[in-house]
C-alpha cells in the first residue's frame, strides 16, 4: 500500500484503508479473497436471477472460473455490468415500487465494491443515520425518536422524499463519492453501475438518474448522498433520525419546526436535486397527533404500536397461511410456514407497546389453527380421541367439524389447549414481546 501514513483496518480478512481521499482502491476490490466473500454475501441474501437468467446455484457451480473472469475483467478495465431486470412490488398505498435486479455476477462486483468503500464512508457518517449500516438497526432509530420525544422535542417534521432512489442525479452523486475516493477506476466502476440501464418487457431503457432499488451498493450510495443533510442537522444541533430516505426531525416548537423544514427543503431540492413530497411532508404535534415511521405509529403519550397498515397486512398474511379450507398436518404448517413469518413480524414489532396486542393476536392465531385442525381431523371420532386424552368429563359433545364457531367452543379448547400448540412448536408473539421487554415479562 503506497498511500503514505494512515490507519489501515481489516474487514473479515480483507485489508481496508481508512484514510481520506484514497487514490488506489481498485486492486482491493478485485482481490480474490474479497470477491469470494462478496459472493458469500450475495448467496446469503439469495434473490432472483438477473437478465441473463443465471441463478446463484448456477453461478456457484463454476464459482472459481466465474470469479477469475470477473477479476480479469476488473483488472483489464473491461468489466461492463448488464442491464438490471425491472420488477415491481406492491406499495401500501396501492401503487408499485420499481426494483432493479442485477445479474448475479454484477451483484458480486457491487458487493466487493461496497465491502471496500463502506468502512471509508462509515468514518464520515453521522450518528443520526441508522439505515443499512453495520451495527445499526431500525429499532435503534425508533428508540432514538422516542428518546427525543420524551426529552420534549414533540413537534415532529414528518418528511417524505418523492421517489428518492429514482431521482438521485448521477453527476452530483459521483461528486459526493469523490469527496473521499478519487481512484478513477473505482469512480468509473460506480458510474457503470448507475448507467447500466434497465431491461423491462424485452425493451432496454437507459437510466440518466437514480440508483436502482435492489442493487447491492444502492443503500451505501443513498447514505453517501444524504450525508450532507445529516451533517447540516447535526451542526445545527437539530434532532434528526434518518433511516435511508425516511427521516423525521424533532423540534421543541412549531415555529422552530417550520424554520427547520424550510432549510431542509432548500438543501434537498436546490442543492441535492431531490423532491420533497408536498402533501406527505408535514409538522405534527405528537402531544396531540400520531405520526408513522418505519411501519410504526408514534401515538400521543409516547406509545408506539404497529401502524394500521402493518396490522392489516399481518392479518392478511396469517389468514392466507391458516386458511380454513385446507386439510394439512398442522405441526408441519406451523413449523414450515407460520413460524418463520411470526418470528420476523414479532421480532420487528415486538419492540413497541404491544403486550396486549400480542396476546390478542396469539389467541386469534390459535383459534384459526384449531379450525384447521378440526377440518383436518375430518371425523368427530378423531376429535373425541383428543378430548378423552385431555380428560374431558361428561357426555361427548356434538361438533360440526367445518363450522368456524366450533373453533371457539370449550370442547375445542380442551382438545387443543395452549400447551398443545407449544408442544407443536408454535411461536407465541407474547414470548417475543417479553424477550424485548424482560422487565415487563
Amino acid at each position: 500500500m503506497k498511500e503514505g501514513k494512515g490507519e489501515v483496518g481489516f474487514r473479515e480478512g480483507v485489508e481496508v484503508p481508512r484514510k481520506r481521499r484514497w487514490h488506489s482502491l481498485i486492486d482491493k476490490i478485485w482481490a480474490m479473497p474479497n470477491l469470494e466473500e462478496a459472493f458469500r454475501e450475495v448467496k446469503r441474501n439469495r434473490g432472483a436471477a438477473g437478465v441473463d437468467g443465471v441463478t446463484i446455484k448456477v453461478f456457484e457451480s463454476e464459482l472459481e472460473r466465474n470469479l477469475r473472469t470477473l477479476q480479469q475483467e476488473l483488472r483489464a478495465k473491461a468489466y461492463k455490468p448488464m442491464p438490471v431486470r425491472r420488477m415491481y412490488i406492491s406499495k401500501e398505498n396501492g401503487g408499485q415500487r420499481p426494483l432493479g435486479i442485477p445479474a448475479i455476477r454484477d451483484r458480486v462486483v457491487q458487493a466487493a465494491t461496497r465491502r471496500i468503500l463502506e468502512p471509508i464512508y462509515e468514518a464520515t457518517f453521522m450518528e443520526c443515520s441508522f439505515g443499512f449500516r453495520p451495527g445499526r438497526s431500525a429499532h435503534m432509530a425508533l428508540e432514538n425518536i422516542r428518546k427525543d420525544l420524551m426529552d420534549g422535542y414533540v413537534y415532529v417534521i414528518d418528511a417524505d422524499l418523492k421517489s428518492y432512489f429514482d431521482l438521485i442525479p448521477h453527476d452530483k452523486l459521483l461528486k459526493a463519492v469523490k469527496e473521499e475516493v478519487v481512484d478513477g477506476s473505482v469512480l468509473k466502476l460506480i458510474e457503470s453501475f448507475l448507467k447500466s440501464g434497465v431491461m423491462e418487457n424485452g425493451s432496454f431503457h437507459l437510466n440518466e438518474q437514480g440508483s436502482p432499488q435492489g442493487g447491492v451498493i444502492s443503500p451505501l450510495l443513498a447514505n453517501i448522498y444524504l450525508n450532507p443533510l445529516d451533517k447540516l442537522m447535526t451542526e445545527r444541533k437539530h434532532r434528526i433520525t434518518r433511516y435511508a430516505d425516511d427521516f423525521v426531525i424533532c423540534c421543541k416548537s412549531q415555529k422552530g419546526a417550520e424554520r427547520v423544514l424550510q432549510g431542509v427543503i432548500r438543501l434537498l431540492e436546490q442543492e441535492l436535486g431531490l423532491k420533497v413530497h408536498p402533501e406527505k411532508t408535514k409538522i405534527v404535534n405528537n402531544l396531540e397527533q400520531s405520526f408513522m415511521f418505519l411501519g410504526h405509529e408514534f401515538k400521543p403519550g409516547f406509545w408506539v404500536t404497529p401502524s394500521s397498515k402493518a396490522k392489516q397486512k399481518f392479518k392478511e398474511r396469517v389468514k392466507a397461511i391458516t386458511r380454513r379450507n385446507q386439510t394439512v398436518n398442522v405441526e408441519q404448517l406451523i413449523r414450515k410456514k407460520l413460524n418463520p413469518y411470526l418470528r420476523g413480524w414479532g421480532s420487528y414489532f415486538g419492540w413497541g407497546n404491544v403486550g396486549s396486542l400480542m396476546r390478542e393476536y396469539d389467541a386469534w392465531i390459535r383459534r384459526r389453527l384449531r379450525m384447521v385442525q378440526l377440518r383436518s381431523w375430518k371425523k368427530p371420532k378423531n376429535f373425541y380421541r383428543a378430548l378423552r386424552k385431555n380428560k374431558w368429563r361428561g357426555e361427548l359433545p356434538k361438533m360440526r367439524m367445518f363450522a368456524w364457531r366450533s373453533s371457539l367452543s370449550k370442547p375445542a379448547s380442551v382438545a387443543m389447549p395452549n400447551d398443545w400448540f407449544r408442544e407443536r412448536g408454535l411461536v407465541f408473539l407474547v414470548d417475543i414481546y417479553n424477550e424485548h421487554h424482560p422487565q415487563r415479562g
